[in-house]
């Protein structure tokens, strides 16, 4: 086994983690046949399939493209690499979100989504088995994110409010004088 020397600046993919991530699933068989790619987008970014198939206007759905569309709509992006992922100081986890490009068939790649050890294919979902990225090898792979998808934990401790000064008001002393079984009337 070859091993080589990776240096550099170390990843950190904590800021990339998602608190959540709702996706978009489109059902039709129609829209599954407009490609992996658009597939791949729309249930990320909930913009519908045949927008996005318009917008590339062809079969083939490149990095560039895929990337570029998700940077417009305010998703950041960072492509891996074997080097990144072998030194980051956080690692990737399931609470991370995945456009991932596999090689499919012979000259032949598709596009899918990874989230919580599930792995989105043409609006369906599939449980990521232990050799699915040995039968169809990892071609690249983007962790993407968007701000909306983080919930901020730290919340801020509510102040008490001071009592007022004098007798308040009891539970009991409200039942003692509560005499409303006695005053209603039934007609």
């Amino acid at each position: 086994m070859e091993t080589h020397k990776h240096g550099g600046r170390r990843a950190d993919f904590s800021s990339y983690a998602a608190s959540f991530f709702a996706p978009h699933i489109f059902c039709g068989s129609v829209r599954s046949g407009l490609g992996c790619g658009a597939s791949a987008l729309a249930l990320i970014t909930g913009v519908a399939p045949e927008i996005i198939a318009s917008q590339n206007g062809g079969a083939h759905y490149s990095d560039f493209f895929m990337t570029r569309f998700l940077r417009v709509r305010s998703f950041r992006t960072l492509r891996l690499t074997p080097r990144m992922i072998s030194c980051a100081k956080n690692k990737i986890g399931p609470d991370h979100v995945l456009l991932v490009s596999q090689l499919f068939r012979r000259d032949e790649g598709t596009w899918g989504v990874v989230f919580q050890d599930f792995y989105y294919h043409n609006f369906e979902g599939y449980v990521l088995s232990s050799l699915a990225f040995l039968n169809k090898p990892i071609l690249s792979a983007y962790v993407v994110f968007h701000p909306k998808w983080r919930i901020n934990y730290k919340t801020t401790k509510m102040k008490t409010k001071t009592r007022a000064k004098g007798r308040q008001p009891t539970l009991a002393s409200l039942r003692k004088h509560a005499d409303w079984t006695f005053q209603r009337t039934w007609s």
